[in-house]
């Protein structure tokens, strides 16, 4: 059964493909399209390989494509899976997916961002923060003002299930154990946290006022700060024995 090279680093595609070797390449991908796209023109452009790029979208970031490559498991269509976090990785190494790539591009990158048999290599982080609405006098400043009742009904998150998202209540487990973290979904859901479709529509919806705050990636604040939005990103939990 052909298997796939799992793509969490750019430099990998780069070297996983020889010119001369192959025409084109099959890539499925988590990672913004807004973002990977350019880059994989440009290995087009760079090798004469052209790239049959298969993206998520934003409302199934991260499941999408993993599910069609789980479907496709005994008929497999990518060459390359390009992840967005390391989670779904997993799933798939679980599942007998991937094989191991050791990218010579790669040898810098700490081991600590790889996989130990090299099925995937992380090349890229981003930061999970707050966003606010920027003329919002009392600030969230936790995780955990999702539960404080003065931000009833006036805070969103992303869709649990899905991209970053999924990781970060997964790495809430590991911190805080079962029972907390499951007590801290309960009381949000009790105050009236609404679900977005995505973390950029999370940070639209503090943007146009409909929500006070959202807990979203970095990029996905950064991009409307640089659009003039009426946000501010804060960084979460950073006091003395907080988790940040």
């Amino acid at each position: 059964m052909q298997q796939i090279f799992l793509l969490l680093c750019v430099s990998l595609l780069f070297v996983a493909c020889d010119k001369d070797a192959s025409k084109s390449v099959t890539v499925y991908v988590s990672e913004d399209q807004v973002f990977s796209e350019p880059i994989l023109k440009d290995f087009e452009k760079k090798t004469g390989i052209k790239v049959n790029a298969i993206y998520d979208t934003e409302e199934s970031k991260s499941t999408g494509v993993m599910n069609r490559l789980l479907a496709e498991k005994n008929n497999p269509q990518a060459d390359v899976y390009w992840a967005n976090e390391p989670i779904r990785a997993e799933v798939l190494r679980h599942k007998g997916l991937l094989t191991p790539y050791q990218s010579p591009q790669a040898k810098d990158i700490p081991s600590r961002f790889k996989n130990e048999a090299y099925f995937w290599t992380g090349f890229s982080a981003r930061v999970r923060v707050l966003v606010a609405q920027k003329n919002l006098a009392d600030k969230p400043h936790s995780l955990v003002d999702y539960t404080n009742t003065k931000y009833k009904a006036k805070a969103v998150i992303a869709n649990l299930l899905f991209g970053s998202t999924t990781a970060h209540i997964a790495a809430l487990f590991t911190l805080w154990g079962d029972e907390k973290t499951k007590q801290f979904l309960t009381q949000a859901k009790a105050n009236q946290v609404a679900i977005s479709t995505s973390n950029g529509e999370s940070a639209d919806f503090v943007a146009s006022g409909s929500y006070n705050f959202a807990l979203v990636d970095s990029d996905d604040a950064v991009s409307r700060i640089k659009e003039k939005k009426s946000i501010t990103m804060i960084y979460p939990d950073q006091g003395k024995n907080e988790i940040g």
